[in-house]
């Protein structure tokens, strides 16, 4: 190693030392589930009920806080994306200092995400050059800011825009990632989808799966209010249960694979009133939420407004382990207290790494319409209920 690598080495060290929070030795975090918050930093620009800060994070409910997103710029290297959020306000040091009074909270910094696309993470990896910029950078840029790690979220290899040659780039990317960062213990993430057609086509899992340190499965959005003609359940557990068994046939180890569920309802518009089961038509996307902002989308806690409104009169129906409601030519597919209950309980006795939840500035995190985090306590009080039966 030259002297030029071994000050940069010292140089890292100390900057996470110093960054990401050490945990002493006599502090036990061993964890033998986890439970992954991802936070989807644009919230900090919803008003009202819906803004939500670092201040409104609960890291008791959280093992690991994926920071969401940062991106590729065009150098090749990290980038924020938000330079308000992330620096001005302080988003990425404000999450990583939670760790002070938490210990054992792992923060985490996602890079990627739908928005981000897939070409340009095509032509980063495409080369050996490309993806040691980008690893180099990661290194630096995570330590810097204080994070235990990186969450890869590049949506997707091979599509998009993306090549072939996509699968066996994507598995040297992550092999020079892990090797870049490993040395100081920091972790390494992938964000997978439920398309299993990827598997073995973008996805070369003997390759990976002794690499990462978790598979994150984004099983949710099974149907979707921009691309449907028809009503369609977002996460059906019987859908849930074949990507899994996918994921895991494929030799993905089941302490490693995470299993993602939705704190947020699809939402779309019926065309007729009258036929609201699921697989009926629809026009497209209701209108999107009052905080939110996005048609076809609402929060929990918008969720919740409505469900609770007796003005609004909707019907709801538990079936396949989800829910959907209809009123008012509207059409809901969501997640509740029970189901998310039956998910958790599910990722455990599969013997399942843990739960993650997308996204927790969805969840009813100020307790407006039932337990504060509705949904993320839900999925910690199953978690503890089923570590008490252990003892």
């Amino acid at each position: 190693m030259s002297g030029t690598q071994t000050k940069m080495r010292l140089i890292l060290a100390i900057a996470f030392l110093f960054g990401s929070g050490v945990h002493s030795a006599d502090t036990d975090c061993k964890r033998d589930t986890i439970v992954v918050c991802y936070w989807g930093t644009w919230s900090v620009y919803r008003e009202d009920i819906g803004h939500f800060t670092t201040n409104d994070i609960d890291p008791s409910l959280c093992t690991t806080i994926v920071y969401s997103f940062a991106g590729l710029g065009l150098n090749f290297e990290i980038t924020n994306l938000d330079s308000w959020t992330d620096i001005d306000l302080g988003g990425f040091s404000n999450l990583t200092s939670l760790k002070e009074d938490y210990p054992c909270l792992k923060t985490t910094l996602a890079v990627g995400g739908w928005n981000e696309g897939s070409i340009k993470y095509s032509v980063m990896a495409y080369t050996e050059e490309g993806r040691k910029t980008f690893a180099d950078s990661v290194l630096k840029f995570i330590t810097y800011y204080g994070f235990d790690g990186i969450d890869l979220d590049w949506e997707y290899p091979t599509t998009r825009g993306g090549i072939p040659e996509d699968m066996q780039n994507f598995a040297s990317l992550v092999e020079t990632i892990k090797q870049t960062i490993s040395p100081w213990n920091l972790t390494l993430t992938i964000a997978v989808p439920i398309d299993t057609s990827l598997i073995g086509s973008a996805y070369d899992i003997p390759s990976v799966k002794d690499t990462v340190d978790h598979v994150h499965l984004m099983t949710y959005d099974y149907s979707l209010p921009s691309t449907a003609l028809v009503t369609g359940l977002s996460a059906p557990l019987s859908a849930i249960k074949e990507t899994v068994s996918a994921w895991l046939e494929a030799g993905i180890p089941p302490e490693k694979l995470i299993l993602g569920i939705p704190a947020y309802a699809r939402t779309y518009t019926l065309v007729d009133d009258d036929h609201h089961d699921v697989g009926d038509p629809v026009t497209g996307a209701a209108e999107a939420g009052e905080y939110t902002q996005e048609a076809g989308f609402l929060a929990y806690y918008e969720l919740q407004q409505i469900l609770q409104d007796e003005f609004q009169k909707m019907t709801a129906v538990q079936t396949d382990d989800t829910n959907y409601a209809y009123g008012n030519e509207e059409w809901f597919t969501y997640e509740t207290e029970t189901t998310v209950r039956t998910k958790t309980q599910y990722a455990l006795d599969n013997g399942l790494g843990g739960v993650m939840l997308w996204s927790i500035d969805n969840d009813d995190f100020q307790g407006l319409y039932g337990d504060k985090y509705t949904l993320l306590s839900t999925i910690n009080k199953v978690v503890n209920e089923n570590k008490s039966r252990r003892k």
